[in-house]
């Protein structure tokens, strides 16, 4: 401050430089503070020379720079209140009307001029816009910062209906960031999901109340409460098919088919994919950030691979690929997550392993914390099935953590018995029956890969000499497969207990049983599990 007040008339050129920022342009600071050219570039010399500001460039192209944030700080306080308030003003008019550049490059800025100067509703105009130029660039966190801000200042105005609509705008906005950054079942993620089905209900607006309800649904999904996540998907397709677009229908089948997917209903499904697909081609499910098409052809290529339709399975995976958008990372992180694991399904680990370390890349780049643990954990499986078992159970222990910490135990289950079928290529037999247990207790609600955790534990228990055992959990893996019409599951538990079988004399027992599962495939020959399920029969018939 002693410094300041030796400065003269360069004191009060310093302090509207604090007011515009830790930077400044010379054309800017001119423009806010309009006196003679040879005063003021007098005035910067003399701050340059006292060493406060850095200089690049020579006036009027130049640009000034604090030597240190306490400088600023100090010129800044010494303002009275009521005229940084001024200054504030008069610095985000100049920007808004005379700097279209700085304007449309750096929202953020013009948004916290208006703000010190306590013109909120245009402070709120600028940090909606703040977060959709982030959003725009992928960066995430500082999009999510911007919303928080707009919104932070809009919970300050007097109630109205007005009010609340705009608050339900943004806070859509912020909430699709706050799963990408933070997690889809962060705490924050769903008290914004409850604040806006409240603020539907209070308005009364079925379109924007079926939207919020569609929003908590994934939420509910991703943190492993499949029961909650089906009671939202049915009451927001129910309110959808009442007042719904195109697109949030095509969502909302999408969100069915999730569910019931994930709870082993395959058969239901298939039967929402089958009556979604008229709506997947909608321009808007197409471009959401959500996923739209991708989420919904990835869904539905893995279900049709557990029922059994390889090929089907195939060209469903071609049809995500081709409606990704490259601008979109999440699109590319979800596609390359998903066709991983279908390549895991098929056995197709060197396939696996290169599109899950794209998405871990892609997901770390862009700061998406659920997706990176979930590629971590299926580029472990894979790298422990090509013959990398310790590191990839690292991989995989890393990835459950991730996961954890963001909230989500949507896939634990799945990856708990991953981490188990690295151990038993480590032959760490012990350690990897104690691991499977705890798969089949992590959720119980979670059923689609079940039946494989089961067949699992039959192959630990037959490692160990418990053979009673082992064949009990094959049949308890192939009863289940079979009420959910989950051919693959089925085919790859059956050819495990046939092998036991033939191994303790009963072979004619297991070519029968072995042949009446293959003679139900009319696809997928050249995978893994029907070529070994024809060598065995193959095997058994000699």
């Amino acid at each position: 401050m002693a410094r300041l007040d030796r400065l003269g008339p360069a004191k009060e050129v310093i302090q509207v430089g604090a007011v515009i920022g830790g930077e400044f342009s010379y054309e800017l600071l001119h423009a806010v503070h309009p006196i003679t050219e040879e005063d003021l570039q007098r005035a910067l010399r003399a701050l340059a020379d006292a060493e406060l500001l850095y200089v690049r460039g020579i006036a009027p192209e130049a640009t000034y720079l604090f030597k240190h944030a306490l400088i600023r700080d100090a010129a800044y306080e010494a303002l009275l209140k009521s005229r940084r308030k001024e200054l504030h003003l008069t610095v985000a008019r100049t920007i808004d009307d005379h700097f279209p550049t700085l304007k449309d490059a750096h929202p953020e800025v013009l948004a916290w001029h208006w703000n010190e100067a306590g013109e909120s509703e245009a402070a709120i105009s600028e940090w909606s816009r703040a977060g959709k130029t982030a959003e725009a660039r992928n960066a995430f966190r500082e999009a999510l910062e911007s919303y928080e801000q707009a919104l932070a200042l809009l919970n300050a105005l007097p109630e109205s209906a007005e009010r609340d609509l705009r608050e339900l705008e943004l806070r859509q906005l912020a909430f699709i960031m706050l799963r990408l950054t933070r997690g889809f079942s962060a705490p924050e993620a769903i008290h914004a999901a409850e604040r806006a089905v409240a603020l539907a209900e209070k308005s009364g607006n079925i379109t924007q109340l079926g939207e919020w309800v569609m929003s908590r649904c994934l939420p509910a999904l991703i943190a492993g409460d499949i029961p909650s996540a089906g009671m939202f998907a049915d009451q927001a397709l129910t309110l959808a098919l009442r007042e719904g677009t195109p697109a949030r229908l095509a969502h909302l089948y999408t969100l069915q088919m999730l569910t019931h997917q994930c709870r082993g209903d395959l058969a239901g499904a298939e039967e929402h994919f089958t009556t979604g697909l008229k709506y997947f081609d909608d321009p808007d499910f197409r471009q959401s950030p959500r996923g739209g098409a991708v989420v919904a052809f990835g869904t539905a290529s893995v279900n049709a691979w557990a029922l059994g339709r390889a090929d089907v399975a195939r060209e469903r995976a071609a049809q995500m690929m081709a409606a990704v958008n490259g601008n979109k990372p999440q699109n590319v992180v979800f596609s390359g997550e998903t066709a991983a694991s279908l390549w895991v399904c098929m056995r197709e680990y060197e396939r696996a392993e290169a599109s899950a370390a794209q998405a871990l890349a892609l997901s770390e780049k862009n700061q998406l914390p659920y997706f990176a643990a979930s590629s971590r954990c299926i580029l472990g499986h894979s790298r422990a099935q090509l013959d990398r078992a310790t590191e990839g159970i690292g991989l995989i222990r890393q990835g459950i953590a991730g996961l954890l910490e963001v909230g989500s135990r949507l896939g634990i289950s799945r990856h708990t018995m991953f981490l188990a079928a690295a151990q038993e290529r480590e032959g760490t037999f012990v350690n990897a029956l104690d691991t499977v247990e705890q798969a089949l207790q992590a959720n119980p609600d979670e059923v689609f890969y079940r039946p494989e955790t089961l067949r699992l534990r039959g192959e630990l228990r037959l490692n160990l000499g418990q053979t009673e055992l082992a064949e009990a959990g094959f049949r308890e893996a192939i009863a289940l497969a079979r009420s959910m019409g989950a051919k693959a599951w089925e085919l790859r538990a059956t050819t495990s207990l046939a092998s036991l079988l033939a191994k303790y004399g009963r072979r004619d027992e297991g070519h029968a049983m072995l042949a009446e599962i293959y003679a139900w495939f009319t696809e997928g020959f050249d995978t893994a599990d029907l070529k070994d399920t024809k060598a065995l029969l193959d095997e058994l018939s000699r």
